[in-house]
């Protein structure tokens, strides 16, 4: 049954049609044969056949040619029901069906609707407007209703009277002032009724198609989306592991490399200096080592998509230091000869937000160029902490002077390291809502000062 669905789902719309409506055939004009030598035999079966071969037409046509086959059926199929059932074809001499020369002046059967239920339903599932369709199927259904009474009359009123045979035609009318008394309202009305369900059930299987298929477009644009979003979160998470790695070696390694050149001045005249910058650079090292670890196993442990993770803020799960770290930053930077004050929040002060991570990564890296680029011998960091938020403010007494005017423009546009650290801190404190300037400073040098908004 599977691999059948499969082959009829890659069948094209005209092969699927022809191939329904030739089973339809074999069946409809099958049953006939059958019963056409048995008590079941129809008093007219050529009515039947012209109901077979419309409805076979019309599942083959009207899918592709809806509004053509709507009005074909519509029109003739009534004319040509008449015309068999009647005796009117026989009267012209037409006689392709086998039909008697007088028949009934009524519908033999129900069944013979089906064909102007299908073009209904399959014209309105195919595009055409719902009033057209009820216009055309129901406008027939009236036509053929009235009009076989009408045609009997007509045939009756030039027919040889001995045809009239039996029972049976004593009550066709034999004048078109007894139409009216013929007509069986109640099959009328149920059938008009039958035509117009058939005819919105098209329409409705329509609407819902339509949906079928803009909720297909909409899911692939959806999973498009959430491509574009997971290549995005990648980019974001790629972009936290270089500026966590940066931050931390930089800082560090710059510290050591500056100490060991200093050391390495002096360490002909003063053999005890390099001794000791030795012994600090083993426990500086062995730290940034330690530091390192950490931040690569979090960031190997971490997901983009974490809850509570910001891809974009860096915060995530990534470790934050406490503020003794944020101390020992100063002493690095007093231990390579930069004499460092700092206002920090209260020690007990527990660091645990994404913002608190943007604020020590910034003084992190502030510092780093004070250490590197600057030639300063004198800094000051504040960080003031409040309910409109964090304030850090990072001076120093370098002696190349103050910023060029637009310092973060240009530090944008340029490949030097102190341009990508500016570069950084300033991408951080925007991906948590902040700002971050660089002016001239008080003490001569440079001012990094960024805002950061309130913790949530």
């Amino acid at each position: 049954m599977g691999d059948m669905w499969s082959v009829w789902r890659r069948m094209s719309q005209l092969q699927q049609d022809v191939l329904l409506a030739a089973i339809i055939g074999v069946v409809w004009f099958g049953v006939l044969n059958l019963i056409n030598d048995s008590g079941l035999r129809p008093q007219n079966p050529a009515v039947s056949v012209v109901t077979g071969v419309f409805l076979v037409a019309t599942v083959a046509c009207v899918r592709r040619i809806p509004r053509t086959m709507l009005v074909v059926v519509s029109v003739l199929y009534p004319f040509l029901y008449a015309a068999v059932g009647t005796g009117l074809a026989a009267q012209i001499g037409l006689r392709v069906f086998g039909q008697p020369e007088i028949s009934d002046a009524a519908l033999q059967s129900e069944i013979h609707l089906v064909p102007l239920l299908v073009v209904g339903y399959l014209a309105a599932s195919s595009g055409v407007r719902r009033f057209t369709c009820l216009f055309f199927t129901m406008g027939s259904l009236a036509g053929l209703m009235i009009g076989l009474p009408t045609v009997v009359a007509i045939v009756l009123s030039h027919a040889n009277r001995a045809i009239l045979y039996g029972d049976r035609y004593e009550k066709l009318p034999r004048d078109l002032s007894s139409l009216y008394s013929y007509i069986d309202v109640s099959l009328f009305v149920f059938a008009e009724a039958l035509i117009c369900g058939m005819v919105l059930l098209g329409a409705d299987a329509r609407r819902r198609r339509k949906n079928v298929a803009l909720l297909q477009q909409r899911n692939a644009e959806l999973i498009r989306l959430r491509a574009v979003e997971a290549e995005r979160a990648a980019v974001a998470e790629r972009t936290r592991i270089a500026r966590d790695l940066h931050d931390v070696i930089s800082h560090h390694v710059s510290a050591v490399v500056i100490r060991a050149q200093a050391a390495e001045r002096v360490a002909d005249q003063r053999p005890e200096v390099l001794r000791e910058a030795i012994r600090w650079i083993i426990a500086s090292g062995k730290e940034a080592l330690t530091a390192m670890r950490e931040t690569v196993r979090v960031l190997n442990t971490a997901s983009p998509n974490a809850v509570g993770a910001s891809p974009d803020s860096g915060g995530g799960t990534a470790p934050v230091p406490d503020l003794s770290d944020v101390a020992r930053m100063g002493e690095r930077l007093k231990a390579v000869g930069i004499d460092v004050s700092m206002s920090l929040p209260p020690r007990q002060r527990q660091l645990t937000s994404a913002t608190d991570l943007t604020a020590v990564r910034i003084i992190q890296e502030a510092l780093t160029n004070v250490m590197v680029h600057a030639k300063a011998t004198a800094a000051r960091v504040t960080w003031q902490s409040g309910p409109q938020g964090e304030l850090l403010t990072i001076d120093d007494n370098g002696s190349g002077g103050p910023p060029p005017v637009n310092v973060l423009e240009s530090a944008r546009r340029s490949e030097s390291g102190r341009g990508n650290g500016l570069i950084g801190m300033r991408e951080r404190a925007t991906a948590v809502g902040g700002t971050l300037a660089v002016a001239a400073g008080p003490l001569g040098g440079w001012r990094v000062q960024a805002w950061l908004p309130p913790q949530n």
